[in-house]
């Protein structure tokens, strides 16, 4: 009991440390989360700016789904979401359980995000604009601009 005593002390010591090292990083991004869902009910900068979904629409509910059992659910939403729950488990144990940053971190990432983005396009080429996440916003930011300039 003493060594997972020990163990779970380690974990919350290496958290902490990273917590108090970024926490202006995670500020922000609290506020950033806070202001955008309040003033465009989105959370993506990508689809409230151009209207357009990213590679990553979907992604938190997919991952949500994929923690609840919901597979299938997950993989309608966002099939790069097994690739990011797995690489998020593997980063989350090489560095706080194993206490170690991964070498090949920023490789395992680049596979990751090229995957994605292959994924991205291929379903944006069949799926968009009609099959949810890959909806077009027509309230976006960059068209009430186009609008504003043409006076319309």
């Amino acid at each position: 009991m003493t060594a997972v005593k020990e163990q779970l002390g380690k974990i919350c010591g290496r958290a902490a440390k990273d917590i108090k090292d970024y926490y202006i990083a995670i500020i922000l991004f609290i506020a950033y989360n806070i202001i955008v869902r309040k003033t465009f009910h989105a959370f993506c900068p990508f689809w409230i700016i151009t209207g357009f979904p990213c590679a990553g629409c979907g992604m938190t509910r997919a991952v949500l789904y994929l923690l609840t059992g919901r597979f299938s659910r997950a993989m309608n939403l966002n099939p790069a979401a097994p690739l990011w729950a797995a690489f998020i488990i593997w980063f989350f144990y090489m560095r706080y359980v194993k206490g170690k940053t991964p070498k090949r971190a920023m490789m395992w990432l680049g596979i990751v995000c090229a995957a994605t983005l292959a994924i991205y396009i291929y379903r944006m080429i069949i799926y968009f604009p009609s099959y949810p996440p890959l909806v077009y916003n027509r309230r976006n930011l960059m068209l009430r601009f186009i609008r504003l300039l043409q006076g319309k």
